[in-house]
């Protein structure tokens, strides 16, 4: 061999040595592996009428017939039509309708988060044991209106979104002193390589709120409507910044769907089992429908929005 067949032999050495190392290297930082697939509905509304609960019926049954079956369900919240302004007898019959569709067609374990329209806020039952949030968190199996848990690599927290006004009255979306405390301190005890999720019925963070309102002729004074998001959305994000391993935050409320993505946290709005409030299976473009959730041990999520 001549010196220059030699020369350029020892040359492409490195190259060949460090190509295959770089690319196992690639490959290691690109596998993952799935957690757990769970689904996301809310803002079911159901009443004692046929077709709220033939809906829902129907879209417990497609999510548990997925191929690729979730393990669990969270629900949003809004699990009834409304609360807050009926009589006793009105909202006993809407939690009897769930009761009876959940105990017919769901044989997955169901987390809720509290709606607005979950609260029973009658000015005239306020001496009632079942006022305010009470009610709900009995139908729920809660022993606080707020909560969190583990399960599988993945730490879950459950929000209360809706306090009332200053004047007594119902509501306002945002977070309490009490709850804020609380979930600082849970934040603060989770392990920081635990990544975290959190569920709201309001949204922290969302453009749906920017669909409601048309430009008024003096634009620089568009206002987004109150309580399509977290009111103390600032905070929270300051808050989260301050801990990597919170992921992501779901909701509802709306019946929209979008995903935003802000420091490094994804933001998603799940639309709505009853559409349009049952008027009509589409609201502002979006379709009737539920999501299904993919986590992996590595922090990431993705998400497939599902017309049932």
């Amino acid at each position: 061999m001549n010196r220059r067949s030699l020369l350029k032999k020892a040359s492409l050495l490195p190259l060949a040595l460090a190509t295959p190392a770089a690319i196992t290297n690639d490959n290691q930082t690109a596998v993952r592996t799935r957690s757990v697939r769970f689904a996301y509905m809310g803002d079911t509304h159901i009443t004692p009428d046929a077709k709220p609960a033939e809906g829902i019926a129907k879209a417990f049954r497609h999510l548990q017939n997925q191929t690729d079956k979730p393990t669990f369900i969270l629900h949003g919240g809004d699990v009834i039509m409304d609360a807050l302004v009926m009589d006793k007898g009105a909202v006993q019959k809407q939690w009897d309708a769930w009761q009876q569709v959940v105990k017919a067609e769901c044989s997955l374990p169901i987390q809720y988060a509290i709606g607005n329209h979950d609260i029973w806020g009658i000015d005239a039952a306020k001496s009632d044991g079942q006022y305010g949030k009470a009610w709900a968190m009995e139908m729920f199996g809660l022993k606080n209106r707020y909560y969190s848990f583990d399960r599988h690599g993945w730490h879950f927290v459950v929000l209360d979104s809706i306090q009332t006004k200053p004047d007594g009255k119902w509501y306002r979306a945002l977070m309490d002193a009490e709850q804020l405390d609380w979930l600082k301190k849970d934040l603060q005890q989770t392990k920081p390589n635990t990544p975290v999720l959190l569920l709201s019925h309001v949204p922290i963070l969302t453009v749906t709120g920017l669909t409601f309102v048309d430009p008024p002729a003096d634009y620089p004074n568009l206002q987004i409507l109150g309580g399509l998001f977290h009111a103390d959305a600032g905070s929270l994000i300051e808050l989260f910044y301050q801990f990597p391993n919170v992921k992501a935050a779901l909701s509802g409320h709306t019946h929209l769907v979008d995903h935003s993505t802000y420091n490094n946290v994804q933001y998603f709005c799940n639309g709505a089992i009853s559409g349009n409030w049952w008027k009509t299976d589409t609201h502002r473009q979006t379709k009737a429908g539920y999501a299904l959730f993919d986590l992996y041990d590595d922090g990431t999520v993705e998400r497939t929005y599902v017309s049932y």
